[in-house]
């Protein structure tokens, strides 16, 4: 299961003391485990509290409804994904442009493939990810990351607008490796997308 955010967003109320956090945590694995068992079309909020072995009102709790859990599921995903985004650029130092976006695409995909079934089935079957709250959070938190890395290499970047720069790349970016996911050619492998998401970054900004 992926590492519960501090505040999510989909829950009625949220859960202050640790036993609290546990019960929430159990519930949003059973969601997980129930979407892959069974499906989206057969999860219900009675099945998931079953699952957990949590009494329905306690789910009720934080839960008012099914889609609240799927968003739960959703977020805590994102959530774990951006961490390790962030700390992988965190990190890196003084890398090039190219080095930093084979590491981050490579990352981003690993996690994907770990997580593949449920996640294609989560985001396919609601909206487009960018059109949930959760995944304009995730956003957000990626352009930030990307502007505190690009920010200390501004000096040998030739685009005139750092931050609209980050904005069109990244959508750029993220919208090529969904793509690939979601709807894969079979004939492309993942390293050799990420070669090409690096070569269109390091053309765009050096």
């Amino acid at each position: 299961m992926a590492d519960l955010p501090r505040n999510l967003t989909s829950l009625k109320k949220q859960p202050s003391q640790p036993r609290a956090r546990r019960t929430v945590e159990r519930i949003i694995t059973a969601t997980g485990e129930l979407v892959m068992e069974q499906g989206l079309e057969a999860l219900t909020t009675n099945r998931v509290a079953e699952q957990a072995n949590v009494n329905i009102a306690t789910l009720y709790q934080y839960f008012p409804h099914k889609q609240a859990l799927l968003s739960a599921l959703v977020q805590t995903h994102m959530h774990d994904l951006t961490r390790s985004l962030n700390t992988l650029l965190e990190g890196l130092g003084d890398v090039s442009v190219a080095e930093s976006t084979r590491l981050w695409a490579t990352l981003g995909i690993q996690y994907f493939r770990q997580n593949d079934s449920l996640l294609s089935m989560l985001i396919q079957s609601q909206h487009a990810l960018t059109t949930l709250p959760e995944g304009k959070e995730f956003e957000r938190r990626l352009l930030d990351a990307m502007h505190r890395f690009l920010s200390r290499q501004r000096d040998r970047l030739r685009v005139e607008n750092l931050d609209r720069a980050i904005y069109v790349s990244l959508h750029a970016c993220t919208a090529i490796l969904s793509r690939h996911l979601l709807e894969p050619v079979p004939y492309y492998k993942d390293e050799e997308i990420v070669e090409e998401v690096v070569t269109l970054m390091t053309r765009y900004f050096c």
